[in-house]
């Protein structure tokens, strides 16, 4: 290893000089060049970069030897040693400011040299070592993302990093010497509380602390920036403390992140409105502050749209979408601020409505929401129309789970929806058995249409003036194993509620026409009859509708002309564009369409013209009632005028009585039917009459 050092020798005698090269050479030490001042030995030490240098104090030229070791210790960090015949007081203490690695007093022991120049090779090796490591501990320090600070035991700051300098706005000059206190200021972010103690507790007990609280940095300039914290004590070999160190991170991101994550689990993409997720955890806070103070209440408004599948399937979902965004802003509307509106799925929304405990309120809130609900809405051209069924459940009733609220606010709708739609119902007990029975009747409607229990049953239409019967209109009626014959009413609308009403009416038009196909087979020679058949809504805005009629046509052999569709004026407000065409196509295959309950929804006159109605029937309760009200007979009478102005066949329906027959005769009215001819009846029973 020695031959591999290289030692500059700068002595201004030449012949102490080739004396102490040879002695060095001799020792196995490379001497390249010898210099006699301090200027020269700079220059060299520049040149061939020795691992040491043996400095005389007294040298040629302005600079002595101290000078020069001074300059050489800065710039190059290589030792030096001392050799010189000079050790008196002053030259000593300005030699000792150079730091040498040694001082030897001329003359000296060979020994004593090598002994000197091996300890300081390894000193400055291990010195070197030391200086490395510092270096990469501070090229660290100031690369990584934390802030760093340290501290002496006083709470001095006697370190920082670029970050600890950024994020305090303290620099480096400004801040080194300054307290801890004065550069990190840290409050509780809620409370606002100083924590400034915690770095004094790290100090004076040693212990190692990190912030779990929510923690500010208040920065010099006033900036409050939230931060994640480490403080721990800063020890020496003995296990004394010499400081502490605190290791601190900006989280801005982290918590924008964090509460982005945190509204993405408790809100609705779609609407923004709170999730099932969120909203129920605003319902458990409420009903804890119940079961604190019995005083408080709330309730819950489970709401469902009306009709929202039919608009979704026509419309297409871009629409639905678009109408659920708009539907959720006018729930925020129609409620209070401090009251909490979710999307629970789907087409279901609830609202969380808290200290209200009279009845009157919370009606008129219900109402306030279907009012704003059922406003007509434009999404790109489209007129929509929609309604809504609300249920409401009270935390009066007292419920031990919360999950109990919302099944008995959905059982309420629910119940709102089988009694017409459009309305709501304030849960109470019994209501649960009638859900239930209303449930088990969906159950065995799934399995009415496996099973074949549906029947169609045919009601004359009768030529007023004649009697003779013009045709039938087809009613269903299920044949229920345990609850017997039922009506419609009993199940259509529970059918329409649960995507059943389309392969019901196929069933049933399949049927009819079948019927009067072998009816018209066995009257050859006479005008052949008619049948009306009932389409939900929901069939209009289908593109298959015309060929699935078609298709029926050619398997029954019944002729398209003795087909009449009959539609409800809310068929008319399904994208009334596509409506038309589809009316339009039905119609060039010569099938008739006839206007039911007219008068009794949205009409309009510009429905008749537009859709080409052939057949308008009179709703029954204008019928049952014009012998008694002078304004229903007005209704009846205008009615009839208008379908002979536009050549449109008028047909009463609900005729009970002769005097009802004799008013319509006297109208004019040309179709009819009623108890009054027949009640309807099964097909084996209708041959009777005719």
């Amino acid at each position: 290893m020695n031959e591999k050092i290289i030692i500059l020798v700068v002595e201004d005698e030449r012949l102490v000089a080739r004396d102490l090269q040879a002695t060095l050479e001799d020792m196995g030490y490379q001497i390249p060049q010898i210099t006699d001042s301090g200027e020269l030995a700079i220059q060299k030490v520049a040149e061939i970069k020795p691992h040491i240098v043996l400095m005389d104090i007294r040298l040629a030229g302005e600079m002595d030897g101290i000078e020069a070791a001074e300059i050489i210790k800065n710039n190059y960090h290589i030792p030096v040693i001392y050799i010189t015949a000079h050790a008196d007081e002053n030259t000593l203490e300005r030699a000792k400011l150079t730091e040498p690695y040694g001082y030897i007093v001329k003359p000296f022991d060979e020994q004593d040299l090598k002994t000197t120049i091996e300890i300081a090779l390894y000193k400055h090796q291990i010195e070197q070592q030391l200086r490395d490591q510092s270096q990469w501990l501070s090229t660290i320090l100031d690369s990584i993302a934390d802030g760093v600070i340290a501290t002496d035991k006083m709470g001095k700051v006697n370190f920082m990093n670029p970050v600890a300098e950024e994020l305090t706005g303290w620099s480096w000059e400004a801040g080194i010497g300054q307290d801890i206190n004065s550069i990190f200021n840290i409050i509780h972010e809620e409370s606002r509380h100083s924590l400034q103690t915690l770095i004094l507790k790290t100090i004076q007990q040693g212990q190692s602390i990190k912030l779990t609280e929510p923690t500010l940095l208040i920065s010099k300039n006033g900036k409050e920036i939230p931060i994640d914290d480490n403080i721990a004590p800063i020890l020496n070999s003995n296990q004394e403390i010499q400081g502490s160190v605190l290791i601190f991170r900006d989280i801005t991101h982290q918590k924008v992140a964090t509460e982005k994550l945190r509204y993405q689990a408790f809100h609705d993409p779609l609407t923004g409105l709170l999730n099932r997720h969120g909203f129920m955890q605003n319902l458990q806070e409420a009903d804890n502050r119940r079961l604190m103070n019995p005083d408080f209440t709330f309730a819950i408004f489970f709401l469902d749209l009306d009709r929202f599948k039919i608009i979704n399937d026509s419309l297409g979902h871009q629409v639905g979408d678009q109408l659920l965004q708009i539907i959720g802003q006018k729930l925020i509307k129609s409620v209070r601020n401090i009251d909490q509106v979710a999307r629970l799925g789907g087409d279901e929304f609830a609202i969380l409505v808290e200290n209200l405990d009279d009845l009157y309120e919370i009606y008129q809130i219900a109402q306030r929401i279907r009012n704003e609900i059922i406003e007509k809405t434009y999404i790109n051209e489209h007129e929509i129309f929609t309604n809504v069924s609300i249920g409401i459940v009270l935390s009066s009733i007292g419920y031990n789970q919360v999950d109990d609220l919302i099944r008995d606010a959905d059982l309420a709708m629910y119940r709102a929806k089988t009694l017409g739609r459009g309305r709501y119902e304030v849960f109470n007990e019994t209501m649960r058995e009638q859900v239930r029975f209303i449930q088990k009747l969906e159950s065995d409607l799934r399995r009415a249409l496996e099973r074949k229990e549906f029947q169609v049953y045919y009601q004359p239409i009768v030529n007023l003036q004649t009697s003779a019967i013009h045709g039938f209109e087809a009613l269903v009626r299920w044949n229920h194993p345990q609850r017997g014959l039922l009506t419609p009413g009993h199940f259509i609308p529970i059918a329409e509620e649960i995507g059943l009403i389309t392969q019901l009416d196929w069933q049933v038009i399949q049927e009819a026409c079948q019927q009067v196909y072998r009816w018209n087979e066995n009257r050859k020679n006479r005008p052949p009859f008619v049948i009306s058949v009932n389409l939900s809504a929901k069939h209009f805005t289908e593109d298959n509708l015309v060929e699935q009629v078609t298709k029926i046509l050619n398997e029954t052999g019944l002729e398209s002309p003795c087909l009449k569709i009959e539609m409800t004026e809310t068929a008319l407000l399904e994208e009334p564009e596509k409506v038309a065409v589809t009316i339009s196509q039905l119609k060039s295959i010569g099938i008739g369409l006839s206007l039911d309950d007219f008068g009794t929804g949205y009409s309009s006159l510009s429905y008749l013209h537009r859709f080409s109605v052939d057949n308008l029937k009179l709703d029954m309760s204008f019928i049952q009632t014009m012998n008694s009200e002078p304004q229903s007979f007005e209704i009846v009478r205008t009615m009839i005028v208008l379908a002979h102005a536009l050549n449109i066949n008028a047909i009463a329906e609900g005729i009970e009585t002769a005097e009802q027959l004799n008013t319509l005769q006297h109208l004019d009215c040309p179709l009819g039917q009623g108890y009054y001819f027949s009640k309807p009846l099964p097909a084996e029973n209708i041959q009777q009459i005719f």
